[in-house]
C-alpha cells in the first residue's frame, strides 16, 4: 500500500544555528537587522500581520528585531529603532532554543525570511509616533506633490474618509504646501 507523500518543509537560511545555542552572524550579507523595543515591537508584528517573516525576540534587552534587505533600512530616522547593518554582527537564535532561552524565535524564518522594508516602515512609523519619511515610503510620486516626493499628495490636508474601510489617510509631509502642515 502507497503512503502519501509528505511535505517536504522549505529549507532554512544556511545562517540558522543548528543546535540549541545563539550564534552570531554579520549584518550586510545575507540581512540588515531592524530592532525596536519590545512593546513596540508587538504592537508592530499586530499591525503586519502576515507581512512579517522571521522575527528575534531578545527578552534580556526588551528587542523585538525584523530581518530586511540589506541596504533597505539606511536612512531609518524613528525613536527607539535601531538599524544594523554593514559591519554590525546580530545573534541568531536556534529553532528550538532551551526553555530557559531569553534569545528565541517570535516568528520563525523560513526560505522567504525578510520582512517588506516598506511594510516594517509603516508599521513602525504608526507604532513608535516618529514621523514619516516620504523618501523611504514612496516610489510612486503623485502629480499634485509639487516635490514629486509624496504617494498621496492632499495638499496637507487629511480627507474624511467612511468609518470600517481599512482606509486611513494622512496628512502630506512634503515641504511643497504653504499650509504649513509639511516639515
Amino acid at each position: 500500500m502507497a503512503t502519501p507523500a509528505q511535505a517536504v518543509p522549505p529549507p532554512l537560511p544556511v545562517w540558522v544555528p543548528s543546535g540549541r545555542l545563539a550564534r552570531p552572524h554579520p549584518c550586510g550579507e545575507s540581512f540588515d537587522a531592524v530592532g525596536v523595543g519590545y512593546f513596540e515591537g508587538i504592537c508592530a508584528i499586530g499591525r503586519l500581520g502576515l507581512a512579517s517573516a522571521a522575527v528575534i525576540e531578545d527578552a534580556e534587552a526588551g528587542r523585538i528585531t525584523w530581518l530586511v534587505t540589506p541596504g533597505s533600512a539606511d536612512g531609518w530616522d524613528l525613536p527607539d529603532v535601531v538599524v544594523l547593518g554593514q559591519g554590525r554582527r546580530i545573534y541568531i537564535p536556534p529553532l528550538d532554543p532551551p526553555d530557559t532561552a531569553t534569545l528565541r524565535w517570535a516568528i520563525r524564518p523560513d526560505a522567504d525570511f525578510l520582512t517588506c522594508p516598506r511594510a516594517l516602515y509603516r508599521a513602525l512609523v504608526h507604532v513608535t509616533g516618529g514621523r514619516p519619511d516620504a523618501r523611504i515610503l514612496s516610489t510612486y510620486t503623485s502629480p499634485e506633490c509639487a516635490m514629486a516626493e509624496h504617494e498621496v499628495c492632499s495638499k496637507g490636508e487629511v480627507r474624511s474618509t467612511p468609518p470600517d474601510t481599512g482606509v486611513v489617510e494622512e496628512p502630506c509631509v512634503c515641504t511643497c504646501h504653504s499650509t504649513g502642515a509639511g516639515r
